[in-house]
């Protein structure tokens, strides 16, 4: 008579191997859905920051007669990842909280674009390179504030212009063409809209002081 010897405890090689290959499928399914609610977190974050901003923006104008804060653009090699930064003056005021300085005077940091600050632009004064330049002209759609469609014109005279102000983030994918469009930010073509899409997230306000944001 055989007698069979009783099989030592733990799993087999086959059998391991079937459990890891589950465990691999359930990361694989499960880990898109982590990465999206991630983004959406982000999302969330961005468009609180950006009312906050908002709310600088407004406190500065209520103080300074209507006027809003000047555009920056610096063409230098070590500013140009801070085209438009937050305004000094905001943060000089006090009405954001200070950075280090050079493009991050404001410590609000774009949350898909780390280095940079949220982005700024408004009809009126501009300086280019740190010199008092022509207005700047921000593109506005023909149906602003719908923004649906892509005819539209630049605006730089801050009493003419439908727009005041305009802040945002260049979104999860800062370099993507609708990030980097120049009808950014007010076309809607280049708003980001929902998990996984490129394009930036923006608030702006219209002539009367209304204040609209992205999806």
């Amino acid at each position: 008579m055989i007698r069979r010897r009783p099989r030592a405890g733990g799993l087999t090689l086959i059998e391991l191997l079937l459990v890891m290959t589950v465990v691999a499928l359930l990361a694989a399914m499960t880990l898109p859905s982590l990465g999206l609610a991630r983004e959406r977190a982000r999302v969330a974050r961005v468009h609180t920051e950006l009312h906050g901003i908002e709310v600088a923006l407004e406190v500065y104008s209520h103080d300074h007669e209507g006027r809003y804060p000047p555009v920056r653009v610096d063409c230098n090699a070590d500013m140009r990842e801070h085209w438009c930064p937050l305004p000094v003056e905001l943060a000089q005021g006090n009405y954001l909280p200070k950075g280090p300085g050079g493009g991050l005077a404001a410590a609000m940091i774009d949350e898909f674009n780390r280095g940079a600050t949220y982005k700024y632009a408004a009809p009126g004064p501009c300086f280019l390179n740190g010199s008092r330049s022509d207005n700047y002209e921000i593109w506005v759609p023909n149906d602003f504030p719908h923004c649906e469609t892509t005819e539209g014109d630049y605006w730089g005279d801050p009493q003419r212009a439908p727009v005041r102000w305009a802040v945002w983030s260049l979104g999860p994918q800062p370099k993507s063409a609708k990030s980097q469009s120049p009808y950014s930010p007010l076309s809607g073509q280049t708003w980001y809209r929902r998990g996984r899409d490129t394009g930036v997230l923006v608030r702006f306000a219209d002539r009367s002081g209304t204040s609209y944001k992205s999806p």
